[in-house]
């Protein structure tokens, strides 16, 4: 930018655009500011010294900035919560690569920039182009930037796509907040000093942080995916619980010199283990006569008149 330049003046991001004109070039050491003229409304001739961020471009491209920044002040409107953004940050990082689409930080708040479309409508189940016809959206530098509202929309329908993913991060991280609500745990405060936290604070931590974000990622993920997720970790936890029992009923027999006993149960414990593989019934062809096996039997000694 240069002396005599005109260009977009904005006090703030969502400030209405006014038409000024450089002066003067204050250039400092670590930063460059400018001197502006007023041209239009009641600062009309009014000079400010201003820093660079105020300015947003030429004034002949004020327009198109408008139409843009107009956009952008919908997107704030539709700002997540913190929970909503926690949320849709795990999904993101567990379902979605960023070279399909990424979350930007851009205005303070979450947008999504979809690189890939296709492969994104296979991540979420349905078109790109349906999510769009319901939310806000722009294309920047060849990528869809999709509003807050969008970003949600596309969390949800990849958790109800593939949930098991995320519900398995939940229990993982409901694990973790258990341990710490029975002992707290070791961290540092803002200034590096070692400290530690009180199962109290822990707790309230998790009602307050991490109970609404798991109660959200799993009414995404759907009730029965829920149910089905919640099943599978019990009849696992059941199986470890069961083996542990067997595994100390052998060592006590062994113990009371049923060695042998204790070796035939060990064995069908594990020769006849359930597992997926032998699970699933197999269906085979029916054999030909020449592949049925012949069984001879030997008939009964029949006791009769002489």
């Amino acid at each position: 930018m240069d002396v005599g330049d005109e260009q977009i003046y904005r006090q703030r991001d969502f400030a209405p655009s006014e038409r000024v004109r450089i002066v003067g070039i204050d250039q400092r050491k670590k930063s460059v500011r400018y001197d502006i003229e007023f041209l239009d409304g009641d600062k009309t001739g009014t000079v400010e010294n201003i820093p660079a961020s105020r300015l947003r471009g030429p004034w002949a491209n004020v327009h198109e900035f408008d139409t843009h920044m107009a956009l952008w002040e919908r997107f704030c409107e539709q700002a997540m919560d913190d929970h909503e953004e926690a949320a849709v940050e795990h999904v993101f990082l567990l379902l979605i690569p960023d070279s399909v689409a990424e979350l930007s930080w851009d205005m303070k708040i979450w947008t999504t920039r979809v690189t890939d479309h296709d492969e994104l409508g296979k991540l979420i189940g349905i078109p790109v182009a349906d999510v769009l016809e319901n939310v806000d959206w722009f294309s920047e530098d060849g990528k869809t930037v999709i509003s807050p509202e969008g970003t949600l929309r596309i969390a949800e329908y990849a958790c109800r796509i593939n949930p098991l993913p995320v519900l398995d991060h939940v229990i993982k991280d409901e694990k973790e907040y258990r341990e710490r609500s029975k002992r707290g745990r070791n961290t540092t405060t803002y200034d590096n000093r070692p400290t530690t936290t009180s199962p109290e604070w822990e707790y309230s931590w998790y009602l307050e942080h991490g109970r609404p974000v798991h109660e959200m990622l799993r009414a995404w993920c759907g009730h029965r995916a829920v149910s089905l997720q919640e099943r599978l970790e019990a009849a696992e936890a059941e199986v470890r619980r069961l083996d542990e029992l067997l595994a100390r009923v052998i060592d006590e027999l062994k113990s009371h010199s049923h060695s042998f006993v204790a070796d035939v149960i060990e064995r069908a414990h594990v020769d006849e283990r359930i597992t997926p593989q032998n699970l699933r019934p197999v269906v085979d062809r029916p054999l030909k006569p020449s592949e049925i096996p012949v069984r001879y039997e030997r008939a009964p000694r029949r006791w009769g008149r002489w």
